[in-house]
């Protein structure tokens, strides 16, 4: 009788969802040290200055679905006081400590979904934040399932090496939604110098030094090499080819190139078919909304 009643209570458990539930720590340092699997999830708050805060600690932070959102994550909730008196200021140390604010958190409050080794992999605030407790949850339990594909991805890049290790973070990287993992860029160009592998130069994608430096004068530099007309459009076609770059990268180099051409006086007609590429690769992102402004603006017929 009673197994029966336990079996029945941790199936119980089970479906409620809190059998997995992170423990909360008072502190920062105990969170990281007992190297959760599930990672971290920091709530910053501004308890002495920020409305809000006191609000979503009793609304959102306590509330159990945002608890169990991020399976075994160990969780903690740090003060930033403005004008802490001397209790408040030596609890705010203890419970911050190792603790660093990464520059992805833009306010305050902040969930921060934070790696087993304290790297942020998301940052929910402002409007994100801002929303039922509920879609909070929500929200974080998508991030987490990318969080655990990319935790599988990297396992392969710990004996990686070369081209196979950047190919491992470049793959890490592609997963939409979530940041890439630390130094992403410095180990694929390391292990990848050439961007061989379509990965990386997605990854390491950077259209100022693909296209935008090249068509930029410099008045301090005036001997600087700026690309022709012809070799913009050389450069652009050969960037566009294949399915290297994705769809808003392309649309990206294609804004550069259109913008560069423009300004050269080149055919109002071929420049306004290159804005109507950008808008066809994606009409809803921020790129084709430009493009759709950009024809308005500078190529009516």
């Amino acid at each position: 009788m009673i197994k029966h009643w336990f079996v029945s209570g941790l199936l119980a458990c089970v479906c409620a969802g809190t059998l997995f539930a992170g423990p909360e720590r008072k502190t920062y340092d105990q969170a990281i040290k007992g190297n959760p699997n599930d990672g971290i999830v920091v709530f910053l708050y501004g308890p002495d200055w920020e409305k809000q805060s006191a609000k979503l600690l009793e609304t959102h932070w306590k509330n159990s679905k945002i608890k169990n959102a991020c399976g075994g994550a160990n969780l903690v909730a740090i003060p930033l006081y403005q004008r802490p008196n001397e209790k408040e200021k030596k609890e705010a140390a203890e419970k911050s400590k190792g603790f660093r604010r990464g520059n992805r958190v833009r306010s305050i409050p902040a969930i921060i979904l934070q790696t087993a080794e304290g790297e942020d992999y998301y940052v929910i605030c402002g409007d994100e934040l801002n929303r039922p407790a509920e879609k909070v949850a929500d929200l974080m339990k998508i991030k987490f399932e990318l969080y655990k594909k990319r935790r599988t991805i990297m396992k392969q890049a710990e004996r990686a090496k070369g081209k196979a290790k950047a190919r491992v973070y470049g793959e890490a990287a592609a997963i939409e939604g979530i940041f890439p993992p630390k130094d992403t860029v410095k180990i694929i160009q390391e292990n990848d110098p050439k961007l061989e592998e379509p990965l990386s130069a997605r990854a390491v994608f950077d259209v100022y030094k693909l296209m935008v430096d090249a068509t930029t004068p410099d008045n301090k530099n005036p001997n600087k090499k700026i690309f022709t007309v012809d070799e913009a459009l050389a450069q652009c076609q050969k960037l566009m080819a294949g399915d290297t770059y994705t769809a808003e990268q392309k649309q990206e180099i294609l804004a550069a190139t259109a913008g560069y051409l423009r300004r050269k006086g080149y055919d109002r007609n071929k420049v306004r078919k290159m804005y109507e590429e950008m808008l066809a690769l994606d009409p809803d992102s921020i790129w084709g909304a430009y493009a759709k402004s950009a024809i308005e603006e500078w190529c009516k017929r």
